[in-house]
């Protein structure tokens, strides 16, 4: 279970991905996970002076969600690359 373990939180790069270094890691609490729109508007109020790009959290399973952000929009992506869905969508109860 994701709630109570930290979440790492990666800012991907052009080459490479790194810590994020103002918020390392953070713990999801509450109903955050409910939904996907509970979710995105956590995101979006926690990430409201980062820069704009990719961001992924990563937990001991591997990557829970990936993310980007423009401007004050988030978007959440369902897939990777790969076609393996990331760990957050099976929280959701939409």
């Amino acid at each position: 279970m994701v709630f109570g373990e930290q979440l790492t939180v990666m800012q991907v790069r052009p080459n490479y991905s790194t810590v994020y270094p103002f918020k390392p890691s953070l713990k999801l609490t509450g109903n955050v996970l409910n939904t996907k729109k509970e979710f995105v508007d956590y995101i979006k109020d926690l990430t409201v002076n980062w820069k704009e790009g990719d961001y992924f959290l990563r937990d001991s399973d591997g990557t829970f969600a990936y993310f980007t952000l423009k401007g004050r929009s988030v978007k959440l992506l369902k897939k990777s690359k790969k076609g393996k869905s990331y760990l957050c969508w099976s929280y959701f109860k939409e």
